[in-house]
């Protein structure tokens, strides 16, 4: 997640893409405290993502709570988990409780692995103000090797629901769902369209439910753009080469 230097640019210089992707966070490890299924849902529903779209300051930025995304090939719009619909004020103290019921007195320190610059240092103090809530201590560690969470931050490069499910099969991923690489084998080897929609679907409800993914948001790719540049487009795959674009002449210029 890298973001423009903050110095004064041209107005109108600065354009952010409508990327399409994951952006969230993923264990990096088995056996840690995360092998519980409970604990990440514990962090992912305790997270404030209005709270960190608001801070990145990204126009068209909107929070996400599946590993889906809107208008994928061959599904309907992704069902968001039911305390999604609940603020998270409203919500707090049934998360201390089950924080208090799940640790006890003991509250682990997740270590999260992210990289360097202003976007990751957003991220990581809005973990530190929303796990700390509800007693956990938010880490940034050093490697990813040493961490219980790292992030994924990687724009799709199709609209197929497949490429978002396969980041997190048991030949990728520490932890993983048997049952959710079945359905997407099984997704792969089906002849007929609808067949295979839907059993990436169930296997995105799977991967849901097990937490193996905490999403946060789309990805953020941004541009700077000459007011000289005609014809530039922000696009889902924040891909722009230079076909397209032109150079509008000074006054005076042949």
């Amino acid at each position: 997640m890298t973001f423009p230097t903050r110095i004064r640019l041209p107005r109108g210089s600065l354009r952010f893409d409508p990327a399409s992707g994951l952006f969230g966070l993923v264990p990096s490890r088995s056996g840690s405290v995360l092998g519980d299924v409970g604990v990440r849902q514990l962090l992912s529903e305790a997270i404030d993502r209005d709270a960190l779209v608001d801070a990145l300051r990204v126009p068209g930025l909107a929070a996400r709570t599946t590993v889906l995304e809107p208008g994928l090939d061959g599904l309907p719009n992704p069902a968001p988990p039911p305390w999604a619909g609940t603020a998270l004020a409203d919500r707090r103290a049934s998360l201390v409780a089950e924080s208090a019921r799940q640790f006890g007195q003991e509250k682990p320190t997740i270590r999260i692995f992210l990289p360097e610059g202003p976007g990751s240092d957003i991220l990581f103090n809005r973990l530190m103000i929303d796990w700390g809530a509800i007693g956990v201590t938010a880490e940034r560690s050093k490697s990813a090797l040493a961490s219980d969470l790292k992030l994924i931050d990687a724009v799709a490069p199709s609209t197929s629901p497949a490429w978002f499910l396969r980041q997190f099969r048991c030949q990728v991923a520490p932890l993983c769902d048997a049952q959710a690489d079945e359905l997407l084998g099984a997704a792969r080897d089906a002849l007929v369209p609808a067949q295979r929609y839907a059993l990436l679907g169930q296997a995105a409800a799977r991967i849901d439910d097990m937490q193996l993914f905490i999403p946060l948001a789309a990805p953020v790719r941004w541009s700077l753009v000459s007011g000289r540049i005609q014809g530039f487009a922000g696009n889902r795959f924040a891909r722009h080469t230079l076909t397209d674009l032109e150079q509008k002449l000074s006054p005076g210029t042949s």
